[in-house]
């Protein structure tokens, strides 16, 4: 009994904190679309875990920003939105399958000073909570675009 209250507990305060940041699921669809890619090659160096149908979304206060192709930086209130979904084969096309991941960055440099001003979140096809430690989970390997601060996407032209 206890384990269901403490999941239900947990997955309740992903939710909570979704809200709290205007994250909410779904939201982001009414955002900048950014770009969509799919990795389906094994040789892809994010294939797992990150295989599959990625759509890419930032707010309009990121949107400038993330139209720079170089050195950058986002204002406070830039919210990235990453969605990814299981490739299916279908009739010669890649379509989205089953929901995979949800994956936010949230720009405010007071709230999150150690990783340089981003806050990540990040919740399964079930909607429950997988970051447990931001710097770990998200922001190291997101310093390898520093001087993109910390953004891996690119605006598709």
């Amino acid at each position: 009994m206890r384990k269901v209250l403490f999941l239900g507990l947990m997955i309740g305060l992903g939710f909570a904190v979704a809200y709290a940041f205007n994250i909410a699921p779904e939201k982001y669809r009414k955002w900048n679309h950014v770009k969509s890619m799919v990795i389906f090659d094994q040789k892809h160096p994010l294939f797992n875990p990150f295989s599959g149908i990625h759509h890419v979304y930032v707010n309009d206060k990121g949107l400038g920003s993330i139209k720079v192709d170089g050195p950058r930086k986002f204002p406070d209130g830039t919210k990235i939105a990453i969605v990814f979904y299981e490739h299916v084969l279908d009739n010669g096309a890649y379509v989205e399958g089953s929901k995979k991941l949800e994956a936010f960055m949230v720009k405010d440099s007071r709230r999150y000073k150690e990783t340089d001003g981003w806050g990540y979140f990040a919740y399964d096809g079930k909607g429950n909570n997988i970051v447990k430690d931001m710097f770990k989970d998200c922001h190291a390997c997101h310093s390898q675009v520093k001087d993109r601060d910390f953004v891996f996407s690119i605006w598709t032209k």
